[in-house]
């Protein structure tokens, strides 16, 4: 394969949860770029009607992956060669306030919906000999800060999960890995970075004092999503401009 050929994801289909967030929608247009038709899910289908309107989706799926019919829809609608589990959600709450209700949550969000999906795509893509899938954690599982006990905890558990399935389908010729992103811009992190307590945490612990831009895991996606990756398994890649270095 020449270099070109191995960034290529012409006539692959890529199976993109949380497609109509901040990082979904840059991820969807990188894909579609690189040749994909690209399967786009989420809760809020008005963004994803917008994002076929505007070609960066071939099909889109609207519904919760919490419910097993969503899951089960989802692998039913098209043979994916990618699946990137991208959905999840955050609370930042002191330890004494993480009640069971919150563990729940962030481990349904965060850990069960992507074990669902890859229950349900792994063994088909197996049966073809060849896959992707990559499972979106959080450098928070590696490099925690305070009030985060209950999300470091299910996104920790994600790449513990991925490393597993990765053993055993690495046999099978599908390569399962995790990105660990840090702080990234959007909607959910706005607030927080535009105040003074933000700005001080970029100039503390962001090296080069900002945040990364909601297209910063574009490269690292097609990276793992194209040829280019086909000897890498069970991977945990950082993307936190130097975040964890600290």
């Amino acid at each position: 394969m020449t270099g070109a050929d191995l960034w290529s994801l012409a006539g692959r289909r890529v199976v993109l949860t949380g497609a109509a967030g901040a990082v979904g929608r840059e991820a969807a247009a990188a894909f579609t770029a690189a040749g994909a038709a690209v399967v786009g899910i989420d809760r809020n289908e008005e963004p994803l009607r917008e994002m076929r309107k505007a070609g960066i989706l071939a099909d889109h799926l609207c519904g919760d992956l919490c419910d097993q019919a969503v899951q089960d829809a989802a692998a039913n609608c098209c043979a994916a060669d990618v699946l990137v589990n991208n959905v999840g959600a955050g609370d930042a709450r002191p330890l004494a306030d993480t009640d069971e209700e919150l563990i729940d949550r962030m481990l349904d969000v965060n850990l069960k919906t992507a074990a669902g999906l890859c229950r349900r795509f792994a063994p088909l893509m197996a049966a073809r000999g060849r896959g992707k899938i990559i499972n979106v954690s959080s450098v928070l599982a590696l490099h925690p800060v305070p009030t985060v006990p209950a999300y470091a905890a299910a996104k920790a558990a994600l790449i513990g999960f991925t490393r597993s399935a990765a053993l055993e389908y690495a046999a099978s010729g599908v390569q399962i890995n995790v990105l660990a992103p840090g702080y990234l811009e959007g909607p959910k992190n706005a607030a927080y970075f535009a105040s003074a307590a933000g700005r001080r945490f970029q100039e503390r612990f962001m090296p080069d004092g900002r945040v990364g831009p909601a297209d910063a895991l574009n490269g690292p996606l097609l990276f793992l999503a194209s040829a280019m990756s086909d000897h890498v398994t069970g991977h945990v890649l950082v993307v936190d401009g130097g975040y964890s270095i600290w």
